[in-house]
């Protein structure tokens, strides 16, 4: 079931030639891998500093939704993925409601979006709770907060659910045992998939 609702493009996985951009996404990638495992293992895989993403949240909702993926782009080089995460889902809502609108259209889907959308996966997936609190702050945000760099607009209208993110949290919540083996299961392929590339990057040194 969650498998066709969590889709991810594994754009990663088909470079064949490293320039020094692949190099850093190379370990941008293995970093998310080694936090995630070292923090569940300690039991902080849930933290995250609330105040300060929602304030950002707040600052981005006057822009342009590229500010959203930029600032969630930050979090996730500073080694805070649930931030990430909160904002990245935010920022795919945000867009909807803008194209929405027709005014203006945002093209979602730039190689940074393609490793947020991976490398926060990879991150989240360790844990079915903490990815269902994530996507529900997320939700729970975007439900509460109107997006005043639109909101004012004639025509406005906040769409309802415009990610399906209910249904993702919902699932999350249910067979936590048979989602989490699940999860654990992209995970790790994921994880086999990117390991020769780890290598090749090692052997470049």
């Amino acid at each position: 079931m969650l498998r066709k609702i969590i889709i991810t493009t594994l754009f990663l996985f088909n470079i064949l030639i490293f320039g020094q951009s692949d190099k850093e996404v190379l370990l941008l990638y293995k970093n998310v891998i080694e936090k995630s495992d070292s923090l569940l293992a300690i039991g902080k895989i849930a933290q995250i500093d609330s105040k300060k993403v929602l304030s950002d949240a707040k600052l981005a909702d006057k822009e342009y939704p590229e500010k959203y993926f930029k600032k969630s782009m930050e979090y996730f080089k500073n080694y805070q993925y649930n931030e990430s995460g909160f904002l990245f889902y935010l920022g795919k809502m945000r867009t909807e409601d803008l194209n929405n609108l027709g005014h203006e259209h945002y093209n979602t889907g730039s190689e940074y979006e393609t490793l947020l959308e991976e490398g926060i996966f990879m991150y989240l997936a360790v844990d079915a709770d903490n990815y269902m609190k994530v996507l529900k702050m997320a939700q729970d945000y975007y439900n509460t907060n109107d997006y005043t760099y639109i909101s004012k607009t004639k025509g406005y209208k906040k769409l309802k659910d415009p990610k399906n993110y209910s249904q993702m949290i919902k699932v999350l919540q249910e067979d936590k045992g048979k989602i989490q083996a699940e999860l654990n299961g992209d995970r790790e392929d994921m994880k086999n998939r990117i390991a020769p590339y780890f290598q090749m990057l090692e052997n470049k040194r």
